[in-house]
């Protein structure tokens, strides 16, 4: 992918981007989303409310950090420690398809593109943020994670827990559950099986086809310590920890960039 369809890439610090809809870009904490000139009528066409109205409930009138001047910013729930008060539920944006430029156009600030600080609190908030690592730290970090996950595979062999569900586990829809990885796995498993089709059902991940799992080799730690047999579930759950701390002490030797998310968004964002 080149700069130019991916801007992160010209960054300070290099990155990707795709978006989780996890919406902590809307819940992070006090900040502005700036209107720009006719934004404010078309939000409130878009829920139904005169112009008035939209800017006496979601509108605030405040100067500018970096100039002075004063300007229309969206408002946040006073009682929600910077929550948007345009988001409905836990993450649903109740205008996302006419949100602001100022939205639509995250992480892509100059803030973010251009300057250290604001790239590293961005990426704080934003697990849809992907660093690109270097060459060494890529060769270093896999070779680290595939000796990791060797070891707990064996380690695997004398629990001796037994898949019963053949496969529910990946249909998360069914199961009820998700399932999350570090950056580095989701690098690992992308360099592993770079053939990632398109997921069977939403949310679901991708390399789980026709009932089958397409990526043993390279999945997550996730994968390799769920099981249904509720003998070993304990010992797994510990295992699960253990094995997590150490692959987060490779990420902190190697310099390698830390993230973590849902497996399948990672993955998306890697395609």
């Amino acid at each position: 992918m080149t700069s130019a369809a991916e801007p992160g890439l010209s960054g300070v610090r290099p990155f990707r981007f795709h978006c989780h809809r996890c919406a902590n870009c809307c819940t992070a904490g006090a900040g502005y989303v700036w209107l720009e000139e006719g934004e404010p009528a078309r939000l409130a066409q878009r829920l139904g409310m005169t112009e008035q109205a939209f800017l006496e409930r979601h509108v605030r009138h405040v100067p500018d950090p970096r100039t002075g001047e004063l300007r229309l910013s969206l408002r946040e729930d006073s009682d929600s420690g910077g929550r948007c008060s345009l988001l409905e539920g836990k993450n649903s944006c109740s205008v996302y398809e006419d949100r602001p430029a100022h939205c639509s156009s995250f992480p892509y600030w100059d803030s973010v593109l251009n300057d250290e600080i604001g790239f590293e609190s961005a990426r704080a908030v934003c697990p849809g943020i992907a660093v690109v690592p270097t060459e060494e730290q890529r060769r270093v970090a896999f070779a680290r994670l595939a000796d990791l996950y060797a070891e707990f595979e064996s380690f695997l062999a004398k629990a001796n827990p037994v898949c019963i569900g053949r496969g529910v586990c990946c249909r998360f829809e069914e199961a009820g559950h998700e399932l999350y990885a570090t950056a580095l796995e989701a690098d690992y498993a992308a360099a592993e099986h770079p053939d990632i089709p398109e997921p069977e059902a939403p949310g679901r991940c991708p390399y789980h086809v026709a009932g089958r799992c397409t990526a043993r080799a390279g999945r997550p730690l996730g994968c390799r310590t769920y099981f249904c047999d509720t003998r070993t579930t304990t010992v797994l759950e510990e295992a699960h920890e253990h094995f997590l701390t150490r692959v987060r002490e490779i990420e902190r030797d190697t310099g390698y960039p830390a993230a973590y998310g849902r497996f399948p968004d990672l993955l998306q964002a890697r395609k």
